[in-house]
């Protein structure tokens, strides 16, 4: 007996795009969300977590156009998510975490 698979295509034009239960945003192009991410870091430095600011400014010096860059800024938010738990503000840290929705799906190209 042999098995076959319909796959069915989600409509990733749809705004907010959802990623589990959880709405992401939606970046209108990759400029808009570079400013956004400086804008994030430039906040959770203000709050003086230089740790934190210091790995985000390294993922995102690694931005080189290709999906290695993408993962590597990925992993860094990553780190910094899990070793500022406590640190970073509930709104920088929610932002920070759709903002890694955003790159996940970059990276894996769902």
């Amino acid at each position: 007996m042999r098995r076959t698979r319909r796959w069915r295509r989600r409509d990733t034009a749809a705004s907010p795009q959802t990623l589990g239960n959880e709405y992401m945003r939606d970046f209108k192009s990759n400029e808009e969300f570079f400013v956004e991410l400086r804008d994030l870091i430039d906040r959770i430095e203000k709050q003086g977590n230089i740790a934190a600011t210091k790995e985000l400014r390294s993922g995102f010096s690694c931005l080189n156009g290709l999906t290695d860059g993408w993962a590597l800024l990925m992993e860094s938010m990553e780190r910094t998510i899990a070793a500022n738990q406590e640190t970073i503000e509930k709104t920088e840290m929610l932002e920070l975490r759709d903002m890694l929705k955003v790159v996940s799906k970059v990276v894996y190209r769902r």
